[in-house]
């Protein structure tokens, strides 16, 4: 358990009061993480019904756009190197990459952020394409599967669980104060799509 001193100065690394002292615990770290691996399973799932070795091409890059999300975008977060990030990633990312201070976190979220839209749409289209042209119903039951927990669970979870009280979603373009200026707060409401 950290002092009130070590607390301070970890607050005054990330620059914001409270935000970096306070501790994500391992089951919400979880609730963060689990969706996303089952949401890459379920496109894996999809791909393989297309041609087998896309899907171990699509675990590879999602796989690859996780550490790169590190690299780019969580080395310039307020949360990195504490346990004050609901990903669980403010703590792996340093392992890895040396944090990249005086960046605008904003910017760069968004400038980077597009390494993740593959996970999201190569799925989402090679499941259209096969319901199309190869329809049934275990094809079916692997299409909703990965679009309820992609396009649904994922960023409701980000939303009410994850980003629901960080200190610093006013600076993340995913929250942007949880109004429906963020990504995931258009994902979470009706007729608002995913970022792009």
């Amino acid at each position: 358990m950290e002092s009130v001193n070590e607390k301070r100065a970890h607050d005054s690394g990330c620059g914001i009061p409270g935000a970096c002292s306070r501790e994500i615990p391992l089951w919400m770290i979880a609730i963060d993480n689990v969706p996303t691996l089952v949401m890459f399973f379920f496109g894996a799932a999809l791909l393989w019904h297309l041609w087998k070795p896309l899907s171990l091409v699509y675990l590879i890059y999602c796989g690859l756009s996780v550490i790169l999300f590190w690299g780019l975008i969580c080395s310039c977060c307020h949360h990195y190197g504490s346990r004050a990030c609901p990903c669980g990633y403010g703590v792996i990312a340093p392992k890895i990459f040396k944090t990249r201070k005086n960046k605008d976190f904003r910017k760069v979220f968004k400038h980077n952020i597009g390494i993740m839209f593959p996970c999201w749409l190569v799925p989402a289209a090679a499941g259209i394409y096969l319901l199309h042209y190869n329809f049934s119903r275990l094809l079916l039951g692997i299409f909703l599967g990965f679009c309820i927990v992609g396009f649904a669970v994922i960023p409701v979870i980000a939303k009410f669980v994850g980003c629901k009280g960080c200190e610093i979603k006013d600076d993340c373009p995913w929250m942007s104060s949880g109004s429906r200026r963020g990504w995931a707060g258009r994902a979470a409401t009706p007729g608002r799509g995913k970022p792009g």
